[in-house]
C-alpha cells in the first residue's frame, strides 16, 4: 500500500502563521534600513559635491560655488537643497551663476522622503575661494550647517570657517 505525500491543512496553517510572524518582524526593519540607506547616500553625495567644489577652487585658484538648483543650469531663487545642486566657477563672485560661468558638475535632488536644508549662511550657496576657505559674496566668512533628514533620522554637514567639513548624527525632528 502506497502512502500519499503532502501537507495536512493544520501543517499548512502553522507554516503560514510562522511566515506571517517573521514578515511582521522583518518588514519594519527593512523599511528602517531603506530609509537609513537613502539618508546615507544623499549625505555622501552632498559631501562629495562640497569636496569637489573646494578642490576645484584650490586647483583653479578661483571662486567656485555650489548652489541649490532645480534645473541643473542656474541657482534656484528659492527652495531647499533637496531639489538638486550645481557646481560652477563663480567669475562674478555673487554666489549665483551667470550665463558665462562654466558648470563643473550637477547633482540630483534628494530621493523620496529625504530633505536637505541649510541654515542662514548656507541657505542658498556655499562658495570656496582659491585658498579653500568659504566666503560669502560680500567677502565675509561663510560657515554653516546643511541638515539632511529622513524622517526623524538625520545627518548634519558642518562647514567651518576654513571650509573644512565634518558630519554629526541627528538634527531632525518629526
Amino acid at each position: 500500500m502506497r502512502r500519499e505525500a503532502g501537507l495536512t491543512l493544520v501543517e499548512l496553517l502553522v507554516a503560514i502563521a510562522v511566515l506571517g510572524i517573521l514578515l511582521g518582524i522583518g518588514v519594519p526593519a527593512l523599511g528602517a534600513f531603506a530609509a537609513d540607506s537613502r539618508l546615507t547616500s544623499t549625505t555622501n553625495r552632498l559631501v562629495s559635491a562640497l569636496h569637489l567644489a573646494r578642490s576645484e577652487a584650490v586647483r583653479r585658484n578661483a571662486r567656485v560655488t555650489l548652489c541649490a538648483s532645480a534645473d541643473g543650469v542656474f541657482c534656484a531663487p528659492e527652495g531647499d537643497w533637496d531639489q538638486g545642486w550645481i557646481i560652477f566657477v563663480d567669475g562674478s563672485g555673487t554666489g549665483a551663476r551667470a550665463a558665462g560661468d562654466p558648470i563643473l558638475a550637477a547633482g540630483e535632488g534628494a530621493t523620496h522622503g529625504v530633505t536637505i536644508t541649510g541654515n542662514n549662511p548656507v541657505k542658498r550657496y556655499v562658495s570656496y575661494v582659491g585658498l579653500g576657505a568659504t566666503r560669502r559674496a560680500n567677502g565675509s566668512l561663510q560657515m554653516g550647517t546643511l541638515t539632511v533628514c529622513a524622517g526623524t533620522q538625520g545627518r548634519r554637514v558642518i562647514i567651518s570657517r576654513t571650509g573644512r567639513l565634518r558630519q554629526q548624527h541627528g538634527g531632525c525632528t518629526a
